[in-house]
């Protein structure tokens, strides 16, 4: 959000601009400190009335018209995104994605997020219809690693768990829709903390540590249809053993506990950090194990969690992942 003249403005992605003819456009003209009206609500933005209207810089809208504008863009995005499920790659897919997510984050306390579970849903019935465009969404590797790449990651491969595990379709669409939401508490975060390039202070760990509550707060700000991600999000940082954080729980909830698993292990193979590189799959089970080993993780979670990453049945899926549990009984680390 943008402060202009005392006023706030959210501005908007131009590929998201053909979903708004219903929406006043505005724009603030070079060396201008007046936001003036660049589209009035109506009429159809088009590459003609583009090249008519030319402008520089960014369009914004105004706050009160954001939960409008996501539901507009999402009404669009979801046949868009169906299409592509069906017919297109896991890249086209994904650009899809971090377009409508990423404005559905650029501000959540603006509302809006409850036009995510349409998302979710579509992501959800694509995976039953074309599951291999799902799971290799979390396969496609980015050069500017994001908190909203990271949490379309971590939902793929949270809807990918739910299949294997036969959870029901309303569970799936629930447990997906808390895990695209599970570190929306890091859009408060100041951007100089998320991507320094080195080892975090203590102070700056502790700001971090912030991010579970700030997100259940921003969640239960919005919309009641994703007060069920609330959870997760304050939930995936604790601990079985009770030495997690925000508050050192030792009874967490089932999600919170498959998320737990599931955001460590995208951290691990995708976040390539100043210290270490990003991991290959089996590299970062083997650190996952060691979590389960020291009673920090659900051991039941994480053998589930690691079979589903297989293209195979369960059996064997546990051929392919022998090498990690052999001689290791589970039960030996039940908690």
């Amino acid at each position: 959000m943008k402060n202009i003249n005392g006023r706030d403005w959210i501005p908007v992605r131009k590929s998201n601009l053909k979903y708004y003819d219903d929406i006043n456009l505005y724009y603030l003209p070079k060396k201008s400190q007046n936001v003036l009206l660049y589209k009035a609500a109506g009429l159809k933005f088009t590459d003609e009335y583009l090249a008519d209207n030319p402008f520089t810089g960014s369009l914004y809208i105004q706050p009160e018209d954001k939960e409008k504008c996501l539901r507009e863009a999402q009404r669009g995005f979801s046949m868009e995104l169906t299409h592509n499920i069906l017919n297109e790659g896991a890249g086209k897919v994904k650009a899809g994605l971090l377009n409508i997510v990423g404005e559905s984050l650029s501000d959540p306390r603006a509302g809006g997020l409850g036009v995510m579970e349409q998302t979710v849903e579509v992501v959800v019935d694509g995976y039953a219809k074309q599951p291999e465009i799902i799971k290799n969404l979390a396969r496609i590797s980015h050069s500017d690693y994001t908190t909203t790449i990271h949490s379309i990651n971590v939902m793929a491969l949270t809807v990918g768990y739910c299949f294997y595990t036969q959870k029901d379709i309303g569970t799936t669409v629930r447990y997906g829709l808390a895990a695209l939401f599970h570190d929306i508490g890091k859009t408060e975060i100041p951007i100089e903390i998320l991507s320094a390039p080195r080892r975090l202070t203590d102070y700056e760990f502790q700001v971090i540590q912030s991010h579970p509550q700030l997100g259940a707060e921003i969640l239960q700000a919005n919309d009641s249809s994703v007060h069920t991600a609330i959870p997760g999000a304050l939930e995936h940082h604790e601990k079985v053993d009770g030495s997690g954080y925000p508050v050192n729980l030792k009874t967490i909830s089932e999600i919170g506990q498959i998320l737990a698993v599931v955001d460590s292990y995208e951290a691990l193979t995708n976040d390539d950090r100043l210290y270490r590189s990003a991991l290959e799959p089996i590299e970062a089970l083997e650190i996952l194990k060691k979590e389960v080993t020291s009673r920090r993780l659900n051991p039941d979670f994480f053998v589930d969690f690691a079979y589903s990453l297989t293209d195979f049945t369960k059996e064997s899926g546990k051929d392919r992942y022998r090498k990690i549990f052999q001689g290791w009984d589970v039960t030996k680390h039940a908690v």
